[in-house]
């Protein structure tokens, strides 16, 4: 009899222990995941549900709404894109035209939405408010591995022994490359480009003209052509070029003659890439590689 009574408590007791893990796993694990998270979480639990929220409004899929865009009666409203209107961008302006001078990377949208886990991005208001990093540098380390890291995974440009630098967006490094490569000369440089070239090639050099360059309209350059001279020549060469999507050398041949390559579409969403690009001066932009323009990194 006794022993019956200690197999009894014994079965019990066991039967109570496997039920009070049993709880506990599943409350950790399955009904209290979440209040598992928000228990780790303090300060950024407001931004990110305010972030989730704003990309949540529905804007017909041609437009979005933004924590830092337009604001109406307190809250975030859609800004539309090009050639739609309504408070959800519903309107087509069957009026509108097509501006082929520029454009947005606007297809790239869907994937980081696919991604939107893995590609959110929530800072602390104090993130790195020094102006240098820890080995008083003024670009982040991690940032220029990174930069290298994905020209060795696309294969489109030798990074290995050149310098990497940032700016904002590809046209302050075009402007930059240009300042930079007519310094020291002997007389003033003149600035060409291969037609059809990319407009604001023209436009910028002409609004940063000094005495030591200028975009020279009288020198014309064919693509089919090799152009000679002893003068000092800045070349700018898109490949694939802009407009017409075509890998493109430099025509300007001389002992003074210093080109400057716009690799900005040279991606393998954009282009093919026959060969990783190794020219002293090459520009890329992350408007093309991730579609980011608002950005503002080239």
């Amino acid at each position: 009899m006794a022993n019956e009574k200690r197999i009894f408590w014994y079965s019990l007791l066991l039967l109570a222990s496997v039920a009070l893990n049993l709880f506990f796993i599943t409350n950790q694990y399955y009904l209290g995941t979440d209040q598992l998270k928000s228990q780790k979480l303090s300060w950024s639990l407001k931004a990110a549900a305010e972030a989730e929220a704003v990309a949540s409004i529905s804007c017909s899929g041609h437009g979005r709404a933004f924590l830092d865009g337009l604001i109406a009666d307190g809250k975030p409203i859609c800004e539309c894109n090009t050639c739609y209107g309504g408070s959800d961008c519903s309107v087509f302006s069957t009026d509108c035209s097509a501006d082929a001078n520029s454009g947005d990377p606007l297809f790239l949208e869907p994937f980081w939405m696919e991604h939107a886990a893995s590609s959110a991005v929530l800072i602390s208001g104090w993130h790195r408010m020094s102006y240098t990093f820890y080995d008083k540098s003024y670009i982040s380390q991690q940032l220029e591995n990174h930069v290298r890291r994905v020209h060795e995974v696309a294969k489109n440009a030798v990074t290995k022994g050149k310098y990497v630098l940032f700016g904002g967006g590809s046209t302050q490094l075009l402007a930059a490359a240009v300042y930079a490569l007519s310094m020291n000369l002997s007389s003033p440089a003149s600035v060409v480009a291969s037609s059809p070239y990319y407009p604001l090639y023209k436009f910028q050099t002409n609004y940063f003209e000094n005495k030591r360059f200028k975009f020279d309209e009288d020198t014309s350059l064919s693509s089919n052509s090799s152009y000679n001279t002893e003068a000092n020549v800045i070349e700018f060469v898109t490949s694939p070029n802009n407009p017409d999507g075509n890998l493109k050398e430099a025509v300007s041949q001389g002992p003074l003659v210093k080109v400057i390559y716009d690799h900005a579409y040279y991606w393998p969403h954009f282009s093919a890439i026959p060969s990783p690009a190794n020219e002293d001066v090459m520009i890329f932009t992350m408007s093309k590689l991730t579609g980011h323009a608002g950005s503002r990194i080239g």
